[in-house]
């Protein structure tokens, strides 16, 4: 009994997720819901067929109001399973002490469930109620992957009485592993074995446009109607529309045998048509939905894209206005013309519409886009009085506070926007939220409560801990002290040696801090996690340029990664400038200065950087072009705010929070 007991809490809790199937889906979480269901109804169905108190004491656990016939005195009764004739002598389950999982025989099983196509004129129905224990045979089945024999238990025991419940779960694994032809067949051969079960036919239905089937799934939409002429079927066409134009037309013509003024049908054939590029035809159907049904969400979205795609401008805008005035407390009508606005950088009449969605909706998502556009068009304080209410609602406090902070710091109150800043807990800004907290203190010389801020940010979040790391080795290299940098660092990689971007910001960081042998170690390390990243190739061309600039592979290593295209995925802007910086430098070591300009120029005209405008500098100076050097240095000192008597830094001595 203890395993018995097992066994069904093992069901409950292992049982697999059922699929979702058009409007009578099973879901995720009624998957307990279900297993238990069929646990209890089948105990109970039962309880007066099994050997006497075989059952007794699960049922006292699980079923509280159980009183066993003893406790009833009552006296045994003769198993009266409906498998058995009444003459017939009652099955005795002795315990055998094997614990193994019952494996149902395979001649148990009607034959057709093994063969490749189950049709619905040669399926045997299957008196009695489901077993018990082949059900929980089948659950550990599936619940060790061997799907195959789960599917062939349930399909089997579903053709018995009352087991709606065990043909909606042998149909949820079906739909995850059959074939949509093959959960076709089963569906079909339960419904027609089941013609009242009206579900079914939505089932049915369903996995016929899936598998493509038109004519038997017009059949069964015309069953449907038949008996519901308004019946909402846009969930039996969600998530199987055909993408192919060939089985488009060949729905819609399958469609045309309905002879029906239902409104999702009417969709249904407006789809197919504006898929087709016959744009006319398809707003006569979705106008006489919209007939029907001239508030449903569903269908005016689906005439302002055939509008849109049919270059009708100002008919979807006169279409929309009319809806919006219709139903004026519904954001997704704003939300279409201001998501156009911004779209075309007419953010003024965005800001203008948000505001009316905001008075007429007071929908969150609504005011938070509101004060995002405030804070771009330059409406901070009005952005503020946004915002600051959605910090007491907790779906949007974190975005609420973020935005609040970038608000705030625009206006130049930056102990506000630090408080604002400190309360931001969404993952997507909290990284984004602290670095600016630290900023901030930085600025007040705190560099105590800055270090502690990002103690705290990867004790609260470890997926930004290398972040904070990185932030606080940063901080170290600007006081000058490099040995707690490397400290830093050199924990941080012990406790992330697999985190090859933490690695590589560390090797940036103390690269010049670094003997050969150290960077090549690093390197080669970065190589083997990651060897086609252009990032640790250029950096392992560079130190070996360093150290022959004649090593023809590092050249070419350089000079592809410089050539990038703009459309490829590994492009980088910046990765590519390195990359020719690279290139240039072992040109200045050769003395060719006009290689540099080459290089550079064009990228310096652009971007004005700081070190391609060094190399720029020396090979001017190299050529004796006086006039050039001068030009080009009062462009860096006006720039970077060099003194003329100072040595020219580094592009890192420029970096700031």
């Amino acid at each position: 009994m203890n395993l018995l007991f097992w066994t069904c809490k093992h069901l409950i809790k292992k049982s697999r997720p059922a699929s979702s199937l058009g409007v009578m889906h099973i879901k995720k979480t009624n998957k307990k819901r279900l297993a238990l269901f069929l646990c209890f109804t089948l105990l109970m169905s039962h309880m007066h067929s099994a050997q006497a108190g075989v059952f007794d004491p699960l049922l006292k656990i699980i079923l509280p109001f159980y009183k066993s016939d003893e406790d009833n005195k009552h006296p045994t009764t003769q198993d009266t399973h409906s498998d058995i004739a009444e003459d017939d002598e009652p099955v005795q389950l002795a315990d055998d002490g094997n614990d193994e999982y019952y494996e149902p025989n395979a001649a148990d099983l009607p034959s057709v469930l093994f063969d490749d196509t189950l049709l619905a004129d040669n399926s045997e129905l299957m008196l009695g109620a489901p077993d018990l224990y082949a059900l929980l045979s089948a659950e550990f089945s599936a619940d060790r992957g061997d799907v195959e024999t789960a599917l062939a238990i349930y399909k089997a025991e579903s053709f018995k009485e009352n087991a709606t419940a065990v043909f909606e779960r042998a149909l949820s694994l079906s739909i995850e592993y059959d074939t949509p032809a093959e959960s076709l067949a089963f569906a079909a051969a339960w419904q027609a074995k089941n013609p009242d079960h009206t579900p079914a036919w939505f089932y049915v239905t369903h996995l016929a446009l899936k598998a493509r089937d038109y004519n038997q799934a017009v059949q069964m939409l015309a069953m449907i109607l038949e008996y519901d002429s308004k019946a909402d079927l846009s969930l039996i066409f969600g998530s199987i529309f055909p993408n192919n134009p060939v089985d488009q037309r060949e729905l819609f013509y399958a469609l045309q045998n309905i002879d029906s003024i239902n409104a999702s049908v009417a969709v249904l054939r407006a789809g197919l048509l504006m898929r087709l590029d016959e744009y006319d035809a398809s707003l006569l159907y979705i106008n006489d939905a919209l007939k029907a049904e001239p508030k449903n969400l569903a269908f005016i979205n689906l005439k302002l894209d055939i509008l849109s795609a049919a270059n009708r401008t100002d008919d979807l805008w006169k279409f929309l206005h009319a809806k919006r005035r219709l139903l004026p407390k519904e954001t997704s009508l704003y939300l279409y013309e201001i998501r156009h606005f911004i779209n075309m950088g007419n953010l003024k009449d965005a800001w203008q519409l948000l505001l009316t969605a905001h008075k007429n909706t007071q929908d969150p998502d609504v005011i938070l886009l509101s004060g995002l556009v405030g804070i771009d068009i330059g409406e901070y304080q009005k952005a503020v009085e946004l915002l600051t209410p959605l910090t007491k609602n907790t779906d949007f406090a974190s975005q609420a506070h973020y935005y609040l902070g970038i608000a705030n710091e625009r206006l130049g109150d930056l102990a506000r926007a630090r408080y604002h800043y400190e309360r931001v807990k969404n993952d997507d800004f909290v990284l984004d939220a602290r670095t600016k907290v630290v900023g901030f203190y930085l600025l007040d010389n705190n560099v105590s409560a800055a270090m502690s801020t990002l103690v705290r940010l990867r004790d609260e979040y470890e997926i930004y801990a290398a972040d904070s790391y990185i932030l606080q080795a940063e901080i170290h290299l600007r006081q000058g002290d490099i040995q707690s940098a490397r400290d830093i660092l050199m924990t941080a990689n012990r406790q992330y040696p697999d985190n090859d971007r933490l690695l590589f910001t560390s090797y940036r960081l103390l690269e010049d801090d670094l003997d050969d042998t150290e960077k090549r170690l690093i390197i080669n390390h970065l190589l083997s996690l990651d060897k086609h990243n252009p990032n640790y190739q250029l950096a392992s061309a560079k130190l070996a340029l360093i150290q022959n600039p004649n090593d023809e592979q590092a050249l070419a290593t350089a000079q592809s990664i410089s050539t990038i295209r703009a459309d490829d995925p590994l492009y980088d802007k910046d990765l590519q400038l390195e990359a020719l910086i690279v290139l240039s430098e072992n040109a200045l070591v050769k003395g060719d200065y006009k290689t540099i300009i080459n290089l550079l120029q064009a990228p310096y005209d652009v971007s004005l950087d700081l070190d391609a405008g060094i190399l720029l500098l020396r090979a001017y100076q190299g050529l004796g072009d006086d006039d050039t050097v001068q030009r080009l240095l009062t462009e860096l000192q006006n720039k970077y705010n060099l003194n003329q008597d100072s040595e020219a830094p580094t592009s890192t001595d420029t970096q700031s929070y």
